[in-house]
C-alpha cells in the first residue's frame, strides 16, 4: 500500500512542478504587465490646508479648511505624446452643496511634444482641451505660493489660470545651463526665452461658453544674458477678444512683466491695462468695458540655509465706471515661509484686500503638501 502511494505520488510530481512553474510565469507576465501599465505614469498632488482668521470690517470668522486640492494623473504613451488630467478639489461655498469639498476639472488636455531642435526653435509642444493659460502658467512657475494667493492678474479676474482650447510653447535657443536647471528653476528654461500662444472659449476653466468668441492669448519671454544673468527674464503678454457674456463686451488685456530668479532671491514686476476682462464683468449692463490699468510686485529672500523665506507682494489696480466712478483696489500680502523638503512648506502669512476702502484681510498658517 504504502509502495503504491509513494509510487503514484513520484508520477504525479512532474506535473506538480510543471503546473507551478506554469503558474510562476503566468504571475511573472501580470507583473509584468502591470509594470508596463505603470511605467510613465505620474500622480502627484498639491494640496494646500491649515487654519484661515478672516476680518471684514468689524466682523471677523476663523476655520480650519482645505483651501485647495490638485491631484493630476499623467500618462506619456510614447516620447511624443502625453495626457493629463487634474481635478481640483475646493470647498462649495454656496448653493445646496454649501460646505462641501466639490470637484472640477483644472486641467484636461492632450500633448504633444517633440524633443529636438528646429532651428532656433527648440522643444515644441501642442496642447489641446483644457489647458493652462500661456501668461499664467509661465507666472506661476515663478511665484511659487498659490497657497497664499492667486498670481495677480487671476486673482483681479482679468486672465483665468486655465480654459478650453488649444495652445503651443516652445523654446528659443537651445536651453539654458543645467546647474540653473537643477539649482533654480527647469520651467521654460530656453536659452534666450520662448513663447506661447492660445486659442480659448474665454470664459475660463470654471464657466460655461457663453457666446460664439473665441480669444486669443499669448506670452512673449526673452532671456536677454542667459550666461551671466540666467534668471533675468522680460515677458510681453495679451489677450483679445470679448468677455464670456452675451453682450460681447470687448477684452484687449496688455502687461509687461520682468522677473528675476536666483537661489536665494525672486523678484518680479508688472505693469498692466486692460479694456475688460476675461469673464466680462468689468463692463457696465450694456456690455461696454472699462478702462482698468495697474501694476503689482512680488519678492521672496530665503535665508538660513535656504530653510526660510520672506515673502511679499503689493498691487494696485484702478477703473472708472462710464459714469466716471473710480474704483481702486489694493492687495498687500507678506508672509513667512518653513521649506520642509522640496516644494512642501509651511507658511504663515497676512493677506489684505482693499476696495475703495473697505478692507477684508486674512491671517493664515496653511501647509502646502506635494507629493
Amino acid at each position: 500500500m504504502k509502495k503504491g502511494v509513494m509510487l503514484s505520488f513520484m508520477l504525479i510530481l512532474p506535473y506538480l512542478l510543471n503546473a507551478q512553474a506554469i503558474n510562476d510565469s503566468v504571475i511573472y507576465q501580470q507583473n509584468q504587465r502591470i509594470l508596463q501599465l505603470l511605467e510613465n505614469n505620474k500622480v502627484s498632488t498639491q494640496i494646500f490646508l491649515g487654519y484661515r482668521y478672516f476680518e471684514e470690517g468689524n466682523d471677523n470668522f476663523n476655520e480650519f479648511s482645505v483651501k485647495r486640492g490638485y491631484i493630476t494623473f499623467e500618462k506619456s504613451l510614447n516620447k511624443y505624446l502625453l495626457g493629463r488630467i487634474t481635478p481640483d478639489l475646493t470647498v462649495d461655498r454656496e448653493g445646496d452643496g454649501e460646505g462641501d469639498l466639490e470637484m472640477r476639472l483644472k486641467y484636461c488636455y492632450v500633448e504633444l511634444k517633440d524633443e529636438g531642435e528646429f532651428g532656433i526653435f527648440t522643444n515644441p509642444k501642442l496642447l489641446v482641451g483644457e489647458v493652462p493659460t500661456p501668461f499664467i502658467d509661465f507666472e506661476e512657475k515663478v511665484n511659487a505660493y498659490r497657497v497664499v494667493a492667486s498670481q495677480y492678474l487671476d486673482d483681479m479676474k482679468i486672465f483665468s489660470s486655465a480654459d478650453f482650447g488649444v495652445t503651443t510653447s516652445v523654446l528659443f535657443g537651445g536651453k539654458v545651463d543645467s546647474d540653473y536647471q537643477k539649482t533654480v528653476s527647469n520651467a521654460y528654461p530656453g536659452k534666450f526665452g520662448s513663447i506661447a500662444v492660445g486659442v480659448f472659449n474665454g470664459g475660463g476653466y470654471h464657466a460655461l461658453e457663453k457666446n460664439n468668441n473665441k480669444t486669443l492669448q499669448w506670452r512673449l519671454t526673452l532671456r536677454p544674458m542667459p550666461e551671466r544673468l540666467p534668471g533675468l527674464q522680460f515677458s510681453y503678454a495679451g489677450a483679445y477678444g470679448k468677455g464670456n457674456t452675451n453682450l460681447y463686451p470687448d477684452w484687449d488685456t496688455h502687461t509687461g512683466y520682468l522677473s528675476y530668479e536666483s537661489r536665494r532671491i525672486v523678484f518680479t514686476g508688472q505693469v498692466f491695462s486692460s479694456l475688460g476682462n476675461h469673464e466680462g464683468s468689468l463692463a457696465d449692463a450694456s456690455g461696454n468695458s472699462f478702462r482698468a490699468k495697474g501694476w503689482n510686485t512680488f519678492m521672496e529672500i530665503e535665508f538660513w540655509h535656504e530653510r526660510l523665506s520672506l515673502f511679499g507682494s503689493y498691487g494696485i489696480m484702478s477703473y472708472s465706471d462710464n459714469t466716471g466712478v473710480k474704483t481702486e483696489k489694493t492687495r498687500e500680502i507678506i508672509g513667512l515661509a518653513y521649506h520642509i523638503y522640496k516644494k512642501n512648506k509651511l507658511v504663515f502669512d497676512f493677506n489684505r484686500g482693499v476696495t475703495n476702502g473697505t478692507c477684508k484681510g486674512v491671517v493664515e498658517v496653511m501647509f502646502e503638501l506635494a507629493l
